[in-house]
C-alpha cells in the first residue's frame, strides 16, 4: 500500500468579464489529490484482500505506513465508511467491513438487469471497438491467471466488464457499477482463493468478447446473462449466510 506524492502542476488563471467587473478563476489542476490517492490505496489494500474484513484500522499506522499526515487518511476513511467499506465497531474504532451474503444477492440481481443490456449495447456498437485494446483486457486477465496473483485477477475482471459498460455507451452503466464493482472484488477474493474454476471465469469472458466484437447482440445478452448466473453461484453460493 503506497501512495506516491506528485508536485502540484502549474494552474493557468483565466479572466473573463462579467457585469463590468474582471474575474479570474483558475482551472483545477486534474492530477489526483493526495486524499484522492490515500483513498485509492486503503480501498486496493481492502478490495485485493490485504486488508480482511474485521481487520482494525488505526489511522496513526495508516498515515505511517502511506508517509502521509493524518487528515487524508481521516477524510479517506470517512468515505470508505460511508460506502460500506469500513464500519464502526465502538471502542475498536473502524474495521474493515464483513462481507453479508444477502447484500451480494441484492448486487447479483441488479448485474442479471444491467450486464446483459449492456453487452448488447456494446455489440450494438462492435465496428466502433477496439480489439486490440480488448484482447490487452484478455491477455491482463491471462497473466494474471498463470502467476495465481489473486488480488490482480479480480482487478483485471473488473477492468474487463468496465470495458464492456463503457463500450455499451451509457455513462450511467459505468458510474453506476464500478462502486459495486469494488465490492464484488473483496467476495471474490474469498471466493478464488481456494477455488478452480478462476479458467471458466476467463473462457466465459472470451465467449462474451467474441459476440460482443463480432456485434451479435443476441448472443452477446444471452452469454453475459448466464456468465452473472454463474457468477452468483460461484460467489454468492460460497459465501457463509450470516
Amino acid at each position: 500500500m503506497e501512495v506516491v506524492r506528485r508536485s502540484d502542476m502549474p494552474i493557468a488563471p483565466i479572466t473573463f468579464q462579467a457585469q463590468h467587473r474582471s474575474i479570474q478563476i483558475s482551472i483545477p489542476q486534474t492530477s489526483p489529490s493526495l486524499y484522492e490517492q490515500v483513498y485509492s490505496s486503503i480501498l486496493e489494500a481492502i478490495c485485493g484482500g490485504i486488508l480482511r474484513p474485521g481487520d482494525r484500522l488505526n489511522q496513526d499506522e495508516l498515515a505511517a505506513r502511506l508517509n502521509v499526515s493524518r487528515q487524508p487518511v481521516t477524510q479517506a476513511l470517512t468515505v470508505l465508511r460511508s460506502q460500506d467499506f469500513v464500519q464502526d465497531s465502538g471502542r475498536r474504532g473502524l474495521l474493515v467491513a464483513p462481507i453479508r451474503r444477502a447484500f451480494f444477492e441484492s448486487l447479483y440481481e441488479l448485474r442479471e438487469s444491467l450486464d446483459p443490456m449492456a453487452a448488447k449495447l456494446a455489440a450494438r456498437h462492435s465496428d466502433k471497438l477496439s480489439r486490440e485494446r480488448a484482447d490487452a483486457l484478455m491477455e491482463r486477465g491471462h497473466a494474471a491467471l498463470r502467476d495465481g496473483r489473486i488480488a490482480e485477477l479480480t482487478s483485471a475482471d473488473m477492468s474487463f466488464h468496465m470495458w464492456i459498460y463503457e463500450s455499451a455507451g451509457n455513462p450511467l452503466l459505468l458510474e453506476t457499477l464500478r462502486l459495486y464493482w469494488n465490492h464484488l472484488r473483496r467476495a471474490m477474493v474469498t471466493v478464488l482463493e481456494p477455488s478452480t474454476v478462476r479458467d471458466r471465469v476467463w473462457d466465459e469472458h472470451a465467449r462474451i468478447l467474441d459476440a460482443v466484437l463480432s456485434g451479435d447482440q443476441q448472443e452477446a445478452e444471452r452469454l453475459s446473462l448466464l456468465h452473472i448466473q454463474q457468477a452468483a453461484q460461484r460467489v454468492v453460493g460460497n459465501l457463509p449466510s450470516t
